[in-house]
């Protein structure tokens, strides 16, 4: 969600201009929809509010009304808003639940609301992590499928990106936890293993996903934070493997 409002000229919010706009979004929100329980900020404006210029929302509701009027409700606030609605009795899954669960942010409402719509997660598994990898190949395999006339730049971010969240499942699973924020992994990894992290975190995550300064060689560059990331998750495992003995 965040490149494609960065790719569309907004800039980075301050944190004065963050608190303006969501309480604007929150109002416009419960203006359209009385029936409105709970509305969550989740997302770069919560687990990165320095680098955020757009606001992801997750409104739960009594009873949902067409999609279109809560994004029309939305539409005029100077950034990029994405408002996921969910109605009450509906169980919300997939990668919006994960972001949700790990980053977010009640700012309006019933915090049962938002737990009755909202399933807990496993704790990653490695094997998954290793799975995140695959789905990184995926988006660069459709960035270079892309004709000439479309741009690749927002699929090969997603690529870097995902493989960033191969080596974040992996430091849940070391440290088997849920917890997804990757500055407080980063803290509870071994030092070895923090440092690495942080690394993986501030090129794939940072720079190439977030802000965009995406290296001249992209594939090659893939592939060798590829290996990186697959070495990441190995040792993470083989280090794990050992403790249990």
């Amino acid at each position: 969600m965040h490149w494609r409002a960065c790719e569309l000229g907004l800039t980075v919010m301050t944190r004065s201009q963050l608190k303006t706009y969501l309480n604007r979004a929150i109002e416009a929100l419960l203006r359209v929809d009385k029936n409105i329980r709970a509305i969550v900020l989740f997302g770069s404006a919560v687990y990165a509010q320095k680098l955020a210029c757009d606001l992801d929302l997750l409104v739960v509701t009594e009873r949902k009304r067409s999609q279109g009027l809560y994004l029309d409700a939305v539409g005029n606030l100077p950034i990029w808003v994405d408002v996921i609605v969910q109605q009450k009795g509906e169980k919300l899954t997939g990668p919006v639940a994960a972001g949700v669960i790990a980053f977010g942010k009640l700012v309006w409402g019933d915090v049962n609301a938002v737990r009755e719509v909202l399933d807990r997660m496993a704790v990653p598994t490695f094997d998954e992590a290793r799975q995140r990898i695959l789905d990184a190949d995926d988006y660069m395999r459709g960035a270079m499928q892309l004709p000439p006339e479309r741009s690749p730049i927002g699929h090969y971010r997603d690529a870097f990106n995902v493989l960033f969240d191969a080596a974040r499942m992996a430091a849940m699973a070391f440290l088997n936890t849920e917890e997804n924020r990757w500055g407080e992994l980063r803290r509870q990894l071994p030092r070895n293993f923090g440092q690495r992290f942080r690394r993986i975190t501030e090129q794939l995550h940072v720079a190439y996903f977030y802000h965009g300064r995406l290296p001249d060689d992209v594939e090659g560059a893939f592939r060798r934070w590829r290996r990186v990331v697959g070495r990441f998750i190995d040792d993470l495992e083989t280090a794990r493997q050992r403790e249990q003995r």
